[in-house]
C-alpha cells in the first residue's frame, strides 16, 4: 500500500467528505476516490460507509485508522530526518476545548502561523469525551483540554496551566443565592454536555450544600450559552477568562457561590504511540508559552 493513500484517508476522516478532503489535499475529488478504492483494495476491507452527505467509518474503518496514524507519524518522521533544521512542514490536526479555542488560543495561533507558514493546521473543537476518542482513535494529532481524574493509559497528558470558575447571570436578572444550606434554584443553569468538567464540579458542590435546580437547559456551544445568559434566560458557570471582558463590561455579574475556590486543569495531550513531528511540538511550545497567560484573566 501506499502512503499518500494512508493520507487521503486520514484527510477524509478530518473533512468529513470526499470533496472537502479533496481541497485540504490540492487533489480532484476523483482522486480522493481513486486512493480510498486502493486501500480497500489493499486492506481487504470496507473502511466507509455514507451517512447523509458524510462519510463514517466502518468499524474495522477505526481500527485501520489508528494503524494507519501511527504509519504517517512513522514516515513523517523519516521525512524530518533530512529538513535539517528547516520550517515545520505537513499537517497538524488539533483538538480543542470550545471556550479555549475561541477565548484563549489567539496568541498561540498567530505565533503558530508565522513560525510555521507551510504546516496545514486543521482545528477542531470538542468536548473532553470527544477529543479523548479522537485522540485514541488516532484522528487528531494533539489535544489541548480540561480533565479531572482522567489518565488513559495509552494517552500522554502535561498540564499546562489550571483555570477557575465563575457563576455568571446577566445584569438586572436577580441572582440565586448559592451559599445557602438546602433550598432550590428557580433560575434556569443553562450549560453544556453532562461530562463537562465545569458542570460535573458545579453541581457536586451544590449537592453537598444541598441545594437544587430546577431546570437545567442543556446547549452545545458556549456562544449559544452566553448569549442565553445574556438575554436574562438564567444563569451559567464558566472559566473565567470566557466571561471576564463580559464582567468588566457589566453585561454579566458574578453570582457568589462556594465552588469558586476549585481549579481545573488544562492538559495537552497525545498519543504515546505517535510521534511528535516538528508542528507538533512548536504547537505545545507555543501554547506552554501563551496558554497560561491567557486563562489567568
Amino acid at each position: 500500500m501506499e502512503i499518500k493513500c494512508l493520507r487521503t484517508f486520514q484527510a477524509v476522516v478530518d473533512c468529513g467528505t470526499y470533496a472537502r478532503a479533496a481541497e485540504a489535499l490540492g487533489y480532484t475529488q476523483s482522486t480522493v476516490t481513486v486512493h480510498i478504492k486502493q486501500l480497500e483494495r489493499d486492506l481487504g476491507l470496507q473502511l466507509f460507509e455514507r451517512i447523509g452527505r458524510r462519510m463514517v467509518l466502518t468499524e474495522k474503518g477505526a481500527e485501520a485508522l489508528a494503524q494507519a496514524a501511527d504509519v504517517i507519524a512513522a514516515a513523517d518522521r523519516l521525512e524530518a530526518l533530512g529538513a535539517d533544521g528547516g520550517e515545520p512542514s505537513g499537517t497538524l490536526r488539533v483538538d480543542i476545548a470550545e471556550s479555549l479555542l475561541c477565548h484563549a488560543m489567539n496568541e498561540v495561533l498567530a505565533e503558530f502561523r508565522e513560525r510555521a507558514p507551510g504546516v496545514r493546521l486543521r482545528l477542531r473543537d470538542g468536548s473532553l469525551a470527544q477529543i479523548s476518542e479522537t485522540l485514541a482513535r488516532g484522528e487528531c494529532d494533539l489535544g489541548v483540554v480540561y480533565a479531572v481524574d482522567w489518565a488513559p493509559e495509552d494517552i500522554a497528558l502535561e498540564q499546562i496551566a489550571t483555570v477557575s470558575t465563575v457563576p455568571v447571570i446577566a445584569s438586572g436578572i436577580e441572582a440565586p443565592d448559592l451559599r445557602t444550606e438546602g433550598g432550590t434554584v428557580t433560575a434556569p443553569f443553562i450549560i453544556d454536555e453532562p461530562d463537562s468538567v465545569f458542570r460535573i464540579g458545579f453541581e457536586r458542590c451544590l449537592a453537598a450544600r444541598r441545594i437544587q435546580l430546577a431546570d437545567t437547559m442543556e446547549l452545545w456551544t458556549s456562544q449559544a450559552i452566553m448569549k442565553l445568559v445574556r438575554l436574562g434566560m438564567g444563569f451559567t458557570i464558566a472559566p473565567h477568562f470566557a466571561v471576564a471582558a463580559e464582567l468588566e463590561a457589566g453585561t454579566f455579574r458574578r453570582i457568589p457561590c462556594a465552588s469558586e475556590d476549585e481549579a481545573f486543569p488544562v492538559l495537552l495531550a497525545h498519543r504515546r504511540t505517535t510521534w511528535l513531528t516538528p508542528a507538533a511540538r512548536l504547537f505545545m511550545e507555543l501554547a506552554r508559552k501563551h496558554l497560561p497567560t491567557a486563562v489567568s484573566r
